[in-house]
């Protein structure tokens, strides 16, 4: 891991100027010094007897003798130098240059100031640069700064309550808490005291991040946010050593609020494994219970944590004590979608007669994610058809986008394949139409949309809390629909209803073992790690296939009886690639969309 990754974000550009100076400097030192010895001139090295030798020549010029060293200089210029140790020796060269009457200098053994100050700068500009990758080494392994955003009581975030909706049960439950830490006495005149904790669970999308800013601009508190990954790092102990100045600093602050996003990054379970990592996040995690609910009692501060897997948390971080309430996002209902479509809408220029309260009820299952990418979607659809305002046309291609995926208009099919998928795809529609629990047919398309050559949408006409074993087969039914079409009217099978098979036996499967709605009756397999014996396995899979064969029979039959009707969806899907639900109905001589829940 690169030692940047070990600061925070707002010091890593001092640390890199700095960095850079201190390179820059040793680099102009180096630079010199290399300048300052390339002008010297060279010296030959050669033995006493060479140089003695040299004694005799009319061209020498002078004699230096430094310590040990005895260096000739001739009259051109060059120089030769020898090692002479013997005191003797040395006193015979020099004698005989002083009776030649030549310059003889003696010179110190101690190297000259250039060379001394280069040494020293070098030397200091070393331990300078060592020292400070050192510091703040240890001061990121101490906890760092900025591991974590702090949002002061005035108020920086700027969501509110205004800008969360659909969620009306969380929105009071952190209403609550944050009106405690701003008139603690109210609450306390009684004895209570404000929860310690409370964890926000739910699928992706619904809004939890979201709630906690809103929570952040209405506490007028000062606000600590952090994500459970900021935890985990290369460096063991660091984690735990985070986890302390977290709190540290918010009981510095109390009253207020701490926010650890994704707490399923620092909360798992432990004891899953021996291996370093898994200690360590273990420590990481003992140390956040024990700053929750440990000797030093938490007084002011509030922690909220958000996640998708509360299922994978620590039995010891989720008790009363620290978690005090465990709030549940879960995805809105219809009313719900149309107050959270009403706050993505108000940036949006819609048409007139678009009904968001429509839009809503055509969105079942969708999170608060999801709308927003509906509207942005339909916006940029808008923006590109240079049209004045949001209007039906342009939500309907945004759903279609989303649930189906975009259109491949570069792909092309012959004939005989786009037949095929047109086949296929009116048999999923005849089954649909006939069956009586199932969700209406909305749109068929022959387009090839994502990974799909056809698509079948059926549309929810309200919200399923629970879903009936009629429903089910119904779902089953209707995806083999396809494959049944193939057999009678190609007299054929293509590799096009694979994916519509898997998700057959998918939910074949879990009718058997997990909503006990088979013969088998109320059985649970649970987790596929989880010890069965081989013959309960067998038995599954036999109900299973059970299930299977008996709505693929019912599939072949409704494809029997409904041959003509399909021949003619077939044939407006070949002429017109998409049909809506209208002309659906039309070629199954249905007037009016009626369906038993």
């Amino acid at each position: 891991m690169p030692f940047s990754r070990l600061l925070p974000r707002t010091q890593k550009t001092s640390l890199l100027l700095v960095s850079i100076g201190a390179i820059s400097a040793l680099l102009a030192v180096v630079v010199v010094q290399t300048f300052y010895f390339s002008r010297q001139p060279v010296v030959q090295n050669v033995n006493y007897t060479e140089l003695h030798a040299l004694t005799t020549d009319a061209a020498v010029k002078s004699l230096s003798v430094e310590g040990e060293l005895m260096m000739i200089e001739k009259v051109d210029g060059t120089r030769v130098q020898a090692i002479v140790t013997n005191a003797v020796a040395q006193q015979e060269i020099i004698s005989v240059f002083e009776g030649k009457k030549l310059p003889v200098a003696f010179s110190p053994m101690q190297p000259g100031r250039l060379a001394s100050a280069l040494n020293w700068i070098i030397a200091l500009l070393s331990l300078g640069v060592i020292g400070f990758v050192g510091w703040r080494l240890y001061a990121s392994m101490s906890g760092g700064h900025g591991d974590f955003e702090l949002t002061d009581a005035s108020g920086a975030q700027t969501a509110t309550f205004n800008d969360v909706a659909g969620v009306d049960e969380a929105k009071n439950e952190l209403a609550e808490t944050i009106e405690f830490l701003r008139d603690p006495q109210r609450f306390g005149r009684l004895g209570g005291r404000a929860p310690r904790g409370i964890l926000m669970s739910g699928p992706p999308g619904t809004g939890k991040t979201l709630l906690a800013r809103a929570a952040a601009h209405e506490a007028n508190v000062p606000f600590l946010s952090v994500s459970g990954s900021s935890f985990q790092e290369k460096f063991a102990g660091l984690g735990a050593a985070r986890v302390r100045r977290l709190f540290t600093r918010a009981r510095k602050l109390a009253p207020c609020v701490v926010f650890i996003d994704e707490i399923d990054a620092l909360g798992r379970r432990r004891g899953r494994s021996g291996d370093s990592a898994s200690a360590d996040q273990d420590q990481t995690l003992n140390q956040l219970l024990i700053e929750m609910d440990g000797f030093k009692q938490l007084e002011g501060v509030v922690v909220i944590a958000s996640t998708n897997r509360p299922d994978i948390l620590d039995s010891a971080l989720t008790r009363p004590g620290r978690f005090d309430r465990e709030i549940t996002v879960n995805l809105a209902d219809a009313r719900g979608r149309e107050e959270i479509l009403r706050v993505h809408a108000r940036k949006l220029t819609l048409a007139p007669d678009l009904e968001l309260n429509w839009i809503a009820r055509g969105t079942p299952g969708f999170s608060g994610a999801d709308l927003a990418n509906l509207l942005n979607e339909a916006a940029i659809a808008a923006t590109r058809h240079n049209a004045d305002s949001v209007c039906r046309e342009h939500v309907e291609y945004a759903r279609d986008k989303i649930l189906m995926g975009a259109e491949r208009h570069g792909f092309m099919m012959d004939e005989e394949e786009r037949y095929a998928t047109a086949v296929h795809e009116a048999g999923h529609v005849a089954v649909g139409v006939d069956v009586k629990h199932g969700d209406p047919i909305h749109k068929v398309s022959i387009l090839p949309r994502g990974r799909a050559l056809g698509v079948t949408q059926s549309l929810p006409e309200r919200d399923r809390l629970m879903k009936k074993r009629e429903y089910l087969e119904d779902q089953i039914a209707l995806l083999l629909g396809g494959r049944a079409a193939e057999q009678i009217l190609l007299e054929t099978m293509t590799a096009g209803a694979s994916n519509d098979i898997e998700r057959a036996v998918e939910i074949a499967r879990k009718m058997v073992s997990e909503f006990g709605m088979s013969p088998l009756g109320p059985i649970h397999l649970g987790k596929p790690e989880d010890p069965h014996s081989q013959s309960l396995l067998d038995r599954v899979e036999h109900a299973t296939n059970d299930i299977i064969n008996a709505q693929m029979a019912r599939a072949c039959e409704i494809v029997e009886a409904r041959r003509d009707e399909i021949m003619q969806l077939t044939a407006g899907l070949m002429e017109r690639d998409t049909l809506d639900s209208d002309e659906i109905q039309e070629c199954f001589g249905i007037k009016s969309a009626s369906r038993a829940a």
